[in-house]
């Protein structure tokens, strides 16, 4: 049995402990976000909390936009694919991750 592996929920959530922990500068707005984000991971053990993170949601549109190739510039004309940086992991894995308990409808 194989466990299943998600590097890049996995680097959204260090981007956000990060960030909380003044590693990564970061102005108040993104401190909160982070925060919440993590404040929210562990309060979705409760059965109160209305969302839950779908980790393989999350893995799932952060990986395809990285399977999509470059449009401008030197690297659209080698067709590499998009690289997304951690700030840009935490915005889709949040995004797509949240989800409601009852509907599975997105969050945000």
């Amino acid at each position: 049995m194989s466990r299943k592996s998600y590097p890049n929920v996995n680097a959204a959530n260090q981007y956000a402990r990060d960030v909380v922990r003044g590693k990564i500068v970061a102005c108040q707005f993104v401190i909160q976000a982070c925060q919440r984000h993590l404040d929210d991971l562990m309060a979705e053990k409760s059965k109160s909390f209305r969302y839950r993170f779908d980790k393989d949601l999350a893995e799932r549109a952060a990986k395809f936009i990285q399977l999509l190739p470059h449009t401008k510039g030197e690297w659209a004309f080698k067709r590499m694919p998009i690289t997304l940086e951690p700030w840009q992991l935490f915005v889709i894995c949040c995004a797509f991750g949240w989800v409601n308990k009852g509907s599975r409808l997105r969050r945000f």
